[in-house]
């Protein structure tokens, strides 16, 4: 659990009573100058904004307000990255616990091995001295000794392994800690699949096996047709459970080694692993079709949002190219699909490999 009273971090509020009333009349004042409303959400971007200790979130507001309103699902994803995002300050504090953890270890085991040596030159010693004529009073010592150090050993063994059997609780909890984080890291909270960073993690490794075995692989980005309509004619909770809903069609007609991921705001993408683009191009209609034979309520009682369709845009990888390429042609392709009316699939093919031109 993360410190939450060192260090600069978004929790660490230690302002004077006056100060905070002053930064809630600030905060209150900034949304309302923009049009914000004043969630949750909304009401701790523009009070961290304001309190201006992170330049980069003041960027990223910036930008994002100079030509417009601030949107849920952007404020939504600024939420994530600057609030709640400390996975990389857990994952460096799981690294240096596990430092500490190794390096007391091994000094455990390395007094283990001196206590160890200190026994076997004391039993040897005795060994020597058996070898001698000596009386009963000196044999009586003799054993004395020798049960002496044995118990001794006994009890540095003991006490090695109870330590042995501590370090390994400790990092199989510091392991289940690391893969809990990790999954947050590249989980989309919404949604339950990849987010971005996942999903580009993903679309590397199976490029770079495409690549390797000659194997075919498409990409498909899915966009939301009039997604924001959704939004302001039903507001942002039913705008939610669209996502959610689409999400989970998407999950529901994929198979195999084949990834799904949010792509962010409103896009998806979904990895085919062994597909041309003519068969990501049937995979693109059966999802087009299943999302727009969708019927959605939304989240009050006789709400309905009514039928949901997407855009859809395909391509296919080319082996060796740089993945930044692979991604461009899927989104050109979405963007046909959408001047073209929008519920529609449009793919582009990959330019001629090198090797084919030259052989022509």
């Amino acid at each position: 659990m993360p410190d939450e009273t060192s260090g600069n971090t978004p929790f660490n509020y230690q302002e004077l009573p006056e100060q905070v009333n002053e930064h809630l009349r600030l905060t209150l004042a900034f949304l309302g100058k923009h049009g914000i409303a004043p969630n949750p959400v909304n009401f701790t971007l523009a009070y961290e904004y304001l309190l201006g200790r992170d330049p980069i979130l003041q960027k990223a507001m910036d930008q994002i307000l100079e030509p417009g309103p601030l949107q849920h699902d952007v404020a939504v994803e600024l939420y994530r990255c600057f609030i709640l995002d400390n996975d990389n300050r857990r994952i460096e504090e799981i690294r240096s616990e596990m430092r500490s953890l190794i390096m007391e270890t091994l000094s455990g085991v390395n007094q283990a091995s001196q206590d160890a040596e200190h026994s076997a030159s004391t039993l040897a010693a005795s060994s020597e001295r058996l070898s001698q004529e000596r009386s009963v009073e000196e044999l009586r010592n003799i054993v004395n000794d020798v049960v002496k150090e044995t118990h001794h050993m006994a009890q540095n063994s003991n006490t090695l392994k109870q330590m042995l059997d501590d370090t390994r609780h400790e990092i199989d909890s510091l392991r289940t800690e690391l893969e809990r984080t990790r999954q947050q890291a590249t989980t989309d909270a919404l949604t339950g699949l990849l987010n971005r960073r996942g999903f580009e993690t993903a679309l590397q490794i199976a490029c770079n096996e495409a690549s390797q075995f000659r194997q075919s692989l498409s990409l498909l980005i899915i966009d939301i047709d009039h997604f924001k309509n959704v939004n302001d004619t039903h507001g942002h909770l039913a705008g939610d459970k669209v996502l959610r809903n689409v999400g989970t069609i998407l999950s529901a007609n994929i198979k195999g080694k084949d990834t799904v991921g949010r792509f962010g705001g409103e896009e998806f993408a979904v990895l085919l692993p062994g597909t041309t683009l003519e068969n990501g191009m049937h995979v693109g209609e059966i999802l087009r079709l299943n999302i727009e034979r969708s019927r959605l309520n939304g989240t009050e009682a006789g709400q309905i949002v009514g039928q949901v369709t997407v855009s859809i845009g395909v391509s296919e990888y080319q082996f060796g190219e740089n993945s930044d390429n692979f991604i461009k042609r899927a989104d050109d392709a979405l963007y046909q699909s959408k001047r073209a009316g929008r519920n529609r699939v449009s793919c582009i093919a990959p330019p001629p490999h090198p090797d084919q031109i030259s052989s022509s």
